[in-house]
């Protein structure tokens, strides 16, 4: 894992809003649904703006984490819960989700919360970071049910 030089981790702000939407279309190789970049937005004003971050690296952005404080919805603490990560494919592999992450706990700690966040369940790279991390299996578990089939008759 190649450091860094001069990565800086610091609160995100509405000028970075661009960055983050391009390093999303560089990771997934196409735009998300349409209402992605207001969503950005509007997470970033609705929400709590000092449980997102972005990485930089000679004042361009390579990398950010956008989280919110909630929990009442599932009957759990107030929590730091992280909704999205991302870093630009030139620089991943060099430790900045991992340093993203560890800003994003250092932020809930400092607010006496912890940090959660939801995982899909085949992402095993994302768990063994997580886990390496000391982040624990929680309570919650999804449960889906798809919409009924109708047998013509």
């Amino acid at each position: 894992m190649d450091p860094v030089e001069g990565l800086k981790i610091r609160e995100m702000t509405d000028s970075d809003i661009a960055a983050l939407i391009q390093i999303d279309k560089k990771i997934t190789g196409k735009e998300r649904v349409s209402s992605w970049p207001q969503k950005v937005s509007s997470h970033f004003k609705t929400y709590y703006p000092p449980l997102s971050l972005v990485a930089e690296v000679e004042g361009r952005v390579v990398g950010f984490i956008m989280g919110v404080i909630m929990g009442a919805e599932y009957s759990l603490p107030l929590s730091g819960w992280i909704n999205i990560i991302g870093v630009d494919p030139q620089y991943q592999g060099r430790g900045i989700g991992r340093m993203l992450t560890n800003s994003f706990i250092e932020a809930c700690h400092r607010r006496g919360i912890k940090a959660r966040l939801m995982v899909r369940q085949g992402d095993e790279s994302l768990k063994k970071m997580l886990l390496s991390l000391g982040f624990q299996q929680g309570d919650l578990v999804d449960f889906v049910r798809g919409f009924p089939t109708h047998k013509s008759g």
